[in-house]
């Protein structure tokens, strides 16, 4: 077990209480629901438009208030698993960053136990228009999976045929309220993010930025995530809309979206370019010092025997300009979860991975984090049945878009009960 305690600035009592249950909320616009934290399962927003505190994040609260998780199937057991097994999870390792403080929000040292309070993180995914088809991905947050699946007419993940995938009038609505929201609690944000789907792609994107400029707020941190498969020519065209923002906000920090290096990236981010993203990165890394970078990883089973090229690769760009990494370990679809392969299959890539980390993340706190995440990887317990399921579904999507995954993972083939 660990020994972490909850830091004095952080005033919400109960010890499994979360900084991001409190402060964030992911908005999905086109759907019309939010969720406290990236992980957690995603709630239908009320005619109130109030997606902060819909009835299942103040559940969620109230039991965190009393030293219980919230229920099981909202997604915290991510953290709750991770903590029992004596690791460092999410929660964990955002109480241990001296930063997170700024998010607290006055009402939160006004009443602790207030379980409705304002956000001070707001991430907004304004819809799933999307160039790329991601092997973890699907239609709700891509339209280019949309169209494959319209296309093929089969549901190879039992995907809800109900799912508000293409947009409509109601859409429109919630922006008209999403922008009202903006007016009225925009000066008490710290920070406002933009995912997707593909923001580049999204005219939302730039009304947004539009917006902030015209409102400026010093106090708030803006964040973009972006797969940078965008034409080199254009990508330098719409970047300098974001040069411009940085006048207007406390920082801009440029998310670039990778799994790891190699063709393997190719398939598992299927549409993407790495001779188009890389020429993309060093343009902001090289040539636009307004814009702060980093990147986010979406750790898979198939990524990990390839994330060591990618690290090398960073450790290089370290030494132009320092680029925090964040690492997300997928855990749904569940055979998507590296978790679920058996003791050893990715010993020497993990070991690899904790030895580059060194030299890679410059803080204690986020190279212990993971650490932790790969140590939890090489020792879960194996599920079988979800490898194959794995297996099937890559056979599904080799058919559909020509590809080969035994020839691109060769030792998948090899995992076998």
């Amino acid at each position: 077990m660990n020994n972490f305690k909850k830091p004095k600035w952080f005033p919400i009592p109960g010890d499994k209480a979360c900084i991001l249950k409190w402060t964030q909320v992911s908005l999905y616009l086109w759907e019309g629901v939010s969720s406290a934290c990236h992980r957690n399962k995603s709630f239908p927003v009320g005619e109130d438009f109030d997606f902060h505190n819909t009835p299942q994040i103040l559940a969620d609260r109230k039991k965190m208030l009393a030293g219980e998780w919230p229920n099981f199937g909202h997604g915290c057991e991510h953290c709750r698993d991770q903590e029992l097994r004596g690791g460092i999870s999410d929660r964990m390792q955002l109480l241990s960053l001296p930063d997170s403080e700024r998010y607290v929000s006055q009402e939160m040292y006004d009443n602790p136990t207030n379980i409705k309070v304002p956000p001070t993180q707001l991430s907004v995914d304004f819809n799933n228009k999307c160039n790329m088809k991601c092997v973890y991905c699907g239609p709700s947050l891509s339209t280019s999976w949309l169209k494959e699946q319209e296309k093929f007419g089969d549901t190879i993940r039992d995907w809800d045929v109900d799912e508000p995938w293409l947009l409509d009038k109601t859409y429109h609505e919630r922006q008209k309220k999403l922008l009202n929201w903006m007016e009225n609690n925009y000066h008490k944000l710290k920070a406002f993010d933009i995912l997707g789907g593909e923001p580049m792609l999204q005219p939302e994107t730039f009304q947004y930025v539009n917006w902030m400029i015209k409102h400026p707020n010093k106090e708030i941190d803006f964040e973009l995530y972006s797969n940078m498969q965008i034409k080199p020519k254009i990508f330098r065209r719409k970047v300098q809309k974001f040069r411009e923002l940085a006048d207007s906000v406390k920082e801009v920090l440029w998310v670039a979206s990778i799994d790891c290096w190699g063709p393997q990236s190719e398939y598992i981010r299927f549409g993407h370019d790495l001779k188009t993203w890389e020429e993309n990165w060093t343009y902001i890394l090289y040539e636009c010092p307004e814009i702060k970078t980093s990147m986010n990883w979406t750790v898979t089973p198939l990524s990990i025997p390839y994330i060591p090229e990618l690290m090398e690769k960073v450790i290089e760009w370290n030494k132009v300009r320092y680029s925090p990494i964040n690492l997300n370990k997928v855990i749904d679809p569940e055979f998507m979860d590296p978790n679920i392969f058996p003791q050893g299959t990715f010993t020497k890539d993990i070991e690899k991975i904790i030895e580059l980390n060194e030299g890679m993340c410059n803080r204690k706190e986020y190279r212990d984090y993971i650490k932790s995440m790969f140590e939890e990887i090489d020792s879960a317990p194996t599920d079988y049945n979800k490898i194959e399921k794995l297996k099937q579904n890559l056979d599904t999507l080799d058919f559909r878009r020509k590809t080969n995954w035994k020839k691109t993972f060769p030792w998948l083939e090899t995992i076998k009960e």
